[in-house]
């Protein structure tokens, strides 16, 4: 789980700085899309910011609700960028990032629910 969340933490931080402070690398020439991902980035460092706060707590219990949250959030943006896969839209690098993490969230709030719950 250490791993899954240090990598959450690295992955999240740093795309959300770069959409936060760089928005321009990535749209050119328009306004509305730069904002949008500067309001996004700063959703991805909250996430990160999770992430990182998740990793000095022991207790299963507090873990719970940032799993499911990390674990949900994973997974709704595999099925939004999935959709976009079709028109060229999607960059598959970022499903496979999005999926990996998914999964291996999901797989660990499976595990933290099923042994809390014996």
């Amino acid at each position: 789980m250490r791993i899954t969340l240090i990598a959450n933490t690295i992955f999240e931080i740093g795309i959300g700085c770069i959409f936060l402070l760089f928005p321009s690398l990535i749209v050119k020439n328009n306004e509305l899309a730069i904002s949008f991902l500067r309001v996004i980035g700063c959703g991805a460092v909250a996430l990160g910011i999770l992430s990182f706060l998740m990793l000095t707590s022991k207790e299963s219990e507090e873990l719970k609700p940032g799993l499911i949250t990390l674990s949900t959030f994973h997974s709704l943006v595999v099925l939004a960028l999935f959709s976009n896969l079709t028109n060229d839209i999607t960059n598959s690098i970022l499903i496979i990032v999005h999926l990996l993490l998914a999964v291996s969230f999901i797989s660990v709030t499976r595990k933290r629910i099923v042994s809390t719950s014996k």
